[in-house]
């Protein structure tokens, strides 16, 4: 004898909570530049201070970093450019520290602005998104240079 039974293997889920539709966060993307320019700018200053070139007894900012790397700084035992020989090393550094080719004496400055200009535009855009997160303006960056950054700060 059988019996034609029907089964339920699958049932809608019985939930207590209102369900809503999720929300994509649209100010990742920055949140997450903005953590890499801070690392790098981080990595950028301890390396220069690792290098026991600089006279000061500490660099704390990106703005010394980059006086010492435009030779505007008072060093008077040096003559010439003084600040080929900090970005001589400070190219030197980052590529024996993070294995990133291509970055020379002759453009770290820009890696170094490029650091500070989007810590700073980056910051600028999540202070003023306090409102809403669901939509966010685009950041202008070379992504080469982002790459770059990234491998300085080991985001990828």
């Amino acid at each position: 004898m059988s019996y034609t039974m029907a089964y339920d293997l699958i049932r809608p889920a019985v939930t207590l909570y209102r369900e809503t539709d999720p929300k994509i966060d649209m100010m990742a993307p920055v949140t997450t530049m903005n953590r890499i320019a801070q690392v790098a700018c981080e990595r950028i200053i301890l390396m220069m201070n690792n290098t026991g070139l600089v006279k000061e007894r500490r660099l704390s900012s990106m703005d010394q970093v980059l006086t010492y790397l435009t030779g505007r700084h008072e060093d008077v035992g040096l003559s010439g450019d003084r600040g080929d020989l900090y970005r001589r090393k400070l190219a030197e550094q980052i590529f024996l520290a993070f294995a990133v080719d291509g970055v020379d004496h002759n453009n770290v400055v820009l890696i170094v602005e490029a650091a500070i200009k989007l810590e700073r535009e980056t910051r600028r855009i999540l202070m003023n998104s306090a409102e809403t997160r669901y939509s966010a303006p685009g950041v202008s960056i070379d992504e080469q240079v982002l790459n770059v950054l990234a491998r300085i700060a080991e985001i990828f």
